[in-house]
């Protein structure tokens, strides 16, 4: 059983010095002022009033879900709305329990009441949190030991990712001016850095201990730190880079460490899988793994060193391994599609349009700087995604650049 504390309401506090209506403090939190887009089923838009991005999907029997940011306070908030919940009470503690298939959350919502809208929020939560919500796949909603809605949340680990993409362009639009169509980001990428540290992906090459990753995981850090599952980390030492390639080389104390074979014909079509370690914030500390398909030979602008893919990353993925259905490593992972760009262009979300640069660049850079890589054959008939997953769990690494 997961128990989360009774949740604090700071962000919806009414405070003594407001004098308009009451019911108005909560209800611009769940105002869509830009619509960014729709993926599977939920729609994306961008709240000014609360400074982030949220997402929200209407249900048969009128229950909106709503889950998004405040870009303010790096914080998340849940909500459910329904014309037909006539009795709640605008400012009112509710308690409410929730049930997953993965156990069970208990918290404090607030009751929001605008015309004829009828509501519950929560916020302050940890992002964290809203990720396991939204990952559960189905959640019953319980109020006084009865139950007001129990809800598919089909698509909604979907909406999460464009959610993050959304809360990203709005950070890089603070920052920068706009940026041109079709640009891409290297964050399939670095987590941003945050307290002067950031973190990326990477995986072993040679038998000496060497680590490939990405040249901007590691541009302008300090210090290098890798650390490999089930181990302390150790600090790393840069070997050489490649920045038009975007690619680099670490030496690290790890001996002898499981190697895997690199696959230099890599089909398009074919099933590909990324392990990594993205948003190490949020996701789980031992790694992730996603599944997908090589959809194109080349990347952006016929790029031909790249391999367009479907299969999901997310910031802290980059230089992580791309590997096929033979445990063979067939390329590194890059970059994503800005898709919050695209879809101010497009007025539609791209799903999944991510890149990785081809094994055969990856090879050249190391023979070039003498990386002895083993000549391992790769398994003869196809694995299972979950022994890829147990394989790519022994050679990938974490790597923070502080």
């Amino acid at each position: 059983m997961r128990v989360v504390r009774p949740l604090v309401l700071g962000a919806l506090a009414i405070s003594s010095a407001f004098c308009g209506p009451r019911e108005a403090t909560a209800w611009p939190m769940l105002s869509v002022d830009k619509t960014m887009g729709k993926v599977s089923g939920w729609s994306i838009g961008v709240s000014r009033s609360m400074g982030g991005c949220l997402a929200a999907a209407t249900y048969q029997d009128e229950t909106t879900v709503w889950m998004g940011f405040d870009g303010e306070k790096d914080e998340a908030f849940l909500a459910f709305t329904n014309p037909k919940w006539r009795s709640i009470e605008a400012e009112r503690i509710y308690q409410l329990v929730m049930l997953t298939g993965r156990g069970r959350w208990k918290g404090q919502f607030l009751g929001l009441a605008h015309g004829d809208h009828k509501g519950l929020i929560a916020s302050g939560l940890k992002k964290g949190f809203v990720v396991d919500i939204a990952r559960a796949g189905g959640i019953e909603v319980v109020f006084e030991q009865k139950r007001i809605a129990k809800l598919s949340l089909s698509g909604s680990s979907d909406a999460i990712g464009a959610m993050i993409d959304c809360q990203k362009a709005i950070v890089e639009a603070k920052a920068e001016s706009p940026s041109p169509k079709g640009k891409t980001i290297p964050d399939g990428g670095s987590t941003p850095r945050r307290n002067g540290t950031s973190s990326g992906t990477g995986f072993f090459v040679s038998d000496a201990g060497h680590v490939l990753t990405n040249n901007h995981v590691i541009s302008g850090c300090a210090e290098i730190d890798v650390a490999k599952f089930g181990l302390p980390s150790l600090r790393a030492r840069l070997v050489a880079t490649d920045v038009q390639n975007d690619l680099a080389v670490l030496s690290t104390g790890f001996d002898h460490p499981m190697v895997p074979a690199l696959s230099l014909k890599p089909r398009v079509g074919e099933s590909v899988y990324a392990y990594g370690f993205p948003l190490p914030d949020l996701l789980a500390a031992s790694g992730n793994f996603t599944v997908g398909n090589i959809t194109a030979a080349a990347g952006l602008g016929d790029d031909t060193r790249m391999l367009q893919i479907s299969t999901p990353v997310q910031p802290g993925n980059s230089g992580g391994p791309l590997i096929d259905q033979y445990g063979a490593v067939v390329g590194v992972i890059a970059s994503k599609l800005n898709a919050m760009t695209v879809a101010k262009v497009n007025n539609d979300i791209p799903q999944n349009v991510n890149f990785a640069i081809k094994s055969t660049i990856a090879l050249n850079f190391l023979d070039s700087n003498g990386i002895v890589t083993p000549t391992g054959t790769k398994n003869a008939t196809p694995m299972d995604p979950a022994s890829v997953a147990e394989q790519a769990k022994m050679y990938t690494v974490h790597v923070t650049c502080r």
